[in-house]
């Protein structure tokens, strides 16, 4: 059994819970399950320390920061890739012949997230990687469009429409086996979606974040991994 009694959650938009309200397009937090329900299933102390559109090198400098500051936490959850592997589609969709570079090139995004375990354990604090929920291309592609792109330009860039879910993937199994190689823990989320049938309703109409029902897997894919690896607050272990 690992004994821990903190965790600290760094990542982008999915573990803030954000979520498409279907009413008016509009992003909220969702209000169901989230980091009190981890904490209550695990009784560890956890912090929610994920941003709107972080990035894997931002996501490092707010760890920095944080461990600079004096913050202390045993285990440290991960969460990095999709904002990491978009591109500026606005300048896709006005020159869909050109050249463009995702927002972390798939060579830095492996340094970066070998920086934060590097720093995490030199500060004796237990890294945790999850893989991403997978995007719905097809909804992405619209959600585009619908925000003034050009649909057709974006698409004749990518040579086709699940491209992008390709490339997300690609993202998320790099973590992973950044995860194996390093000897960090595994948060498997990505195959609890995969799993799923009713898949179209676990993702929000941008394509990109998850529904209420999409973000009560991602928990309950957490819960099972730290139960998978014996991660337990002490006083769990001794309570009979």
């Amino acid at each position: 059994m690992v004994g821990l009694e903190s965790l600290y959650i760094f990542g982008d938009s999915i573990m803030k819970g954000v979520m498409l309200d279907p009413s008016n397009k509009r992003y909220v937090i969702q209000k169901g399950p989230g980091a009190e329900a981890f904490s209550h299933t695990t009784g560890l102390i956890v912090t929610n320390d994920s941003k709107f559109g972080c990035t894997i090198t931002r996501g490092r400098e707010r760890i920095e920061k944080a461990l600079a500051q004096g913050k202390r936490f045993d285990a440290v959850l991960l969460e990095y890739g999709g904002n990491d592997c978009d591109f500026d589609w606005k300048k896709v969709s006005a020159d869909p012949d050109g050249e463009h570079q995702p927002k972390t090139p798939l060579d830095q995004f492996i340094a970066e997230y070998k920086k934060i375990i590097n720093l995490l354990r030199s500060h004796l604090v237990t890294p945790i990687i999850m893989t991403l929920p997978p995007i719905d291309a097809h909804k992405y592609l619209n959600w585009l469009a619908m925000n003034g792109l050009s649909r057709e330009n974006i698409l004749n860039w990518l040579g086709d429409e699940q491209m992008i879910y390709r490339f997300q993937e690609l993202y998320s199994q790099t973590a992973a086996s950044i995860a194996r190689e390093t000897g960090v823990l595994i948060a498997d989320v990505r195959t609890a979606f995969l799993s799923r049938r009713d898949f179209n309703d676990l993702i929000c109409d941008d394509g990109i974040h998850p529904t209420e029902k999409g973000h009560a897997i991602i928990y309950n894919a957490l819960a099972d991994a730290a139960a998978a690896a014996g991660i337990t607050h002490p006083q769990l272990n001794n309570a009979g």
